[in-house]
């Protein structure tokens, strides 16, 4: 049996070799991105195996995997940077008016989502259920909002700058993580994982967030944060031995039929684009699995060694081994995973994921990326980093360089994401997004300068799809999932000044009455329904308190 097969082998994603800049401003290494260098792969569309079709595994419930038919969501862990004070002190600070709001550091806000603090002080957000792209990718914005504005209420209320980087590593070499929720069937939910693994350690070419790292070998550029601290393919521990796919068996939902596929490998994007891709490819070879889509047979001889060679290799191309002897490139096995997704698209986010994925895995084979440096985290960060380099010839470990790379992640004032957007250097969506960035434009509004749902959010027409309505969405919960009603129902309770608890599948009304939603996708329920009308006809208790004001200040953004 060979390591995968086993769940005992680790992975570490390929780097980059960097062009340095040298002191007398002289380039002292070539580019991966030099298309001028060297030969280019051999290999080409067709002669990648077809898959095959079979009969689909499940019974019924089957279809209601990772949709259309099901939901996903993202578990994101911030860092923190702050000045003058330790990070568990920042945490506390940044907290303050969560505790004050909900009395825990581990709430539900009006939008279904969950707002906590993890272990090691990391602030982390839990988006709502969500059914299509569009609902995650408003979700995942809303998040980050909401941290960056309780990092300004933080930093004004205590007089120390607090900041909320979104990344997945600090200067320590600690990892946190971002975490992929995705509803699958129960039935052959353990052959999905196993089928998974190298879609997932290979997917990293297109999705990862790019890192500096440096160490006594010297400092060079990875494709990804996350995946350089994972040691195992499939485990039950997240922080101990941190796997690729976590193996915990917590459905939130009816475990007789559902299963959470909990992803625990990726990394977190800045990109709405890099995002989207993320979601929707995973999501389209999900789908083709449960739909009876097989595959050439890809699992991996020994990822850790196989990945390790594809380091030491200046292009990042070098092959790797498959259990059967064979050795292939990471971008043959994701032009596998996409040909297989190819016959379970069904909706215009999936075409927009397909046109992604299939630019980004050619501009792999001919090692050229020109027209991905605003799509991809990696390749942007990377490009930015170029641009610095030839201007003050800094060196890739100067702290200079560093700090650019820190501002990339960093949400809020001094993060760069907003500039490099309305600047048209980070895509704010996936497919055709006119007036990328910019105000007013074809879009329907709502009167407030926000999107009706088919545009970029504060105007602009869309053919494809971003964060539209990320300020509704740090207190609207989705419309489609059951955190309609948990959402409504928080915003009700609190309303209404009465006590209440809940979580992924209770609505609990004081000691008593609870409703109990076991299915994510019934965004009605009578017994629910009734419970939130109850409250919403009782008079206003109280006045709004500091997270309300947070809560409106982030949405308003």
């Amino acid at each position: 049996m060979s390591p995968t097969a086993a769940a005992a082998a680790a992975f570490a994603l390929v780097s980059l070799r960097l062009p340095l800049v040298n002191r007398a401003g002289r380039r002292s290494s070539t580019s991966v991105l030099d298309t001028k260098s060297g030969p280019r792969p051999s290999w080409s569309r067709r002669d990648r195996p077809a898959p095959e079709r079979s009969e689909p595994a499940g019974p019924a419930d089957q279809g209601r995997g990772a949709g259309p038919g099901g939901v996903f969501g993202l578990e994101t862990e911030y860092g923190l940077a702050a000045g003058g004070i330790s990070a568990e002190q920042a945490a506390r600070d940044l907290f303050q008016p969560v505790v004050a709001w909900g009395r825990s550091t581990s709430v539900f806000t009006p939008a279904g989502a969950r707002l906590y603090l993890d272990v090691g002080s990391h602030p982390e957000y839990a988006t709502a259920e969500c059914s299509t792209l569009a609902e995650l990718l408003a979700a995942e914005r809303a998040g980050d909002r909401l941290m960056a504005a309780l990092a300004e209420a933080a930093s004004g209320r205590t007089g120390h700058r607090v900041a909320v980087i979104k990344n997945n590593t600090d200067s320590a070499g600690h990892a946190y993580g971002s975490h992929e929720n995705y509803q699958v069937a129960r039935a052959g939910s353990a052959e999905l994982a196993t089928k998974l693994i190298p879609f997932l350690v290979t997917r990293q070419i297109v999705a990862g967030a790019g890192k500096v790292q440096v160490d006594p070998q010297g400092a060079r550029y990875l494709l990804s944060q996350r995946a350089w601290h994972v040691a195992e393919a499939l485990s039950s521990a997240t922080t101990r031995s941190r796997p690729i796919i976590n193996s915990r068996d917590e459905p939130h939902a009816d475990g007789e039929r559902f299963r959470r596929l909990h992803v625990v490998v990726g990394d977190s994007n800045l990109s709405a684009a890099a995002s989207a891709f993320k979601f929707g490819s995973t999501r389209l070879v999900l789908r083709a699995l449960q739909q009876g889509a097989t595959l050439p047979d890809l699992e991996l001889d020994n990822p850790v060694h196989a990945v390790r060679e594809v380091a030491s290799g200046w292009r990042t191309a070098h092959p790797i081994r498959l259990a059967t002897g064979r050795t292939v490139k990471p971008a043959q096995v994701q032009w596998c995973f996409l040909e297989a997704a190819e016959s379970a698209a069904e909706s215009g986010e999936d075409r927009a994921v397909l046109d992604l994925w299939e630019r980004a895995l050619t501009a792999w084979d001919r090692l050229d990326f020109d027209g991905l440096e605003t799509e991809l985290d990696w390749l942007a960060k990377l490009r930015l980093i170029e641009r610095y380099q030839e201007r003050g010839g800094a060196w890739l470990a100067d702290p200079k360089v560093l700090r650019l790379e820190l501002a990339y992640h960093q949400l809020g004032p001094g993060g760069l994401r907003p500039k490099l957007e309305a600047g048209g250097n980070l895509a704010v969506g996936i497919g055709r997004m006119d007036g990328i960035g910019r105000t007013g434009g074809a879009g329907g509004t709502d009167g407030t300068g926000r999107t009706d749902g088919t545009g970029w959010t504060d105007g602009g027409r869309a053919d494809g799809i971003g964060p539209v309505g990320a300020g509704r969405a740090v207190t609207e919960p989705p419309a489609t999932t059951r955190a309609h009603l948990r959402g409504r129902f928080v915003a009700a309770a609190r309303a209404a000044g009465r006590e209440y608890t809940v979580d992924w599948v209770r609505l609990k009304l004081g000691r008593r009455r609870a409703v109990t939603l076991l299915d994510p996708l019934e965004a009605a329920d009578p017994a629910a329904e009734a419970l939130i009308g109850e409250l919403e006809a009782l008079p206003a208790a109280g006045a709004p308190g500091e997270f309300d004001a947070i809560l409106d200040q982030a949405g308003s953004q």
